[in-house]
């Protein structure tokens, strides 16, 4: 009985050795992408293009009927991610506070797509209290087409612009320097 399991390892063994010896390939070939091996083939070198990140000036503001005031200096266009440059106030005397990404918060693309807010570290609510300013960079998890023209900020979507909770509020931000400079 073992006889034939010794000699059924050694025929494996054997076979994988003789696969082995055949192939003259180096292990570190195995991962290449098809770009790299098509360069690798023709001795070309495969060169990554990274995005540049362009930075538009804009001097867009919006209002909700609650009080929370939001004003956008800039966006930063990059390669995996949309920045805005923001200036956000509360002053009412219907509430104490008003959270400015209790529901979805997101730049809406032409395409309808939506890029979501990455929540800011120690305040994902975006909570903001009666009499306060907050200024900071907004992150958005993914990049916009470099043909966009324009992009659209939404918080609190569902909401309305009377919430005392979470007032919804939607700015349409233009993405050249033209429409920028316009917009003021």
């Amino acid at each position: 009985m073992t006889f034939p399991l010794l000699r059924l390892a050694a025929v494996a063994g054997l076979s994988l050795f003789a696969l082995a010896a055949c192939s003259d390939r180096n292990q570190s070939d195995t991962a290449l992408t098809p770009d790299e091996a098509a360069a690798r083939a023709t001795n070309a070198t495969v060169t990554a293009q990274p995005r540049q990140t362009r930075t538009v000036p804009v001097d867009i503001q919006g209002v909700t009927e609650v009080g929370a005031t939001v004003r956008v200096k800039n966006v930063d266009l990059a390669e995996d991610a949309t920045i805005v440059d923001v200036s956000i106030s509360f002053a009412s005397q219907m509430t104490n506070n008003v959270q400015m990404a209790s529901t979805a918060t997101y730049i809406e693309l032409p395409n309808r797509q939506k890029l979501m807010l990455k929540p800011p570290e120690g305040n994902p609510n975006m909570n903001i209290v009666n009499g306060d300013t907050m200024n900071g960079k907004l992150v958005f998890m993914g990049a916009v087409p470099r043909n966009a023209q324009q992009i659209s900020l939404v918080f609190n979507e569902g909401s309305s612009s009377d919430s005392i909770i979470g007032p919804f509020l939607r700015l349409d931000i233009p993405l050249t320097a033209e429409a920028a400079g316009q917009a003021r």
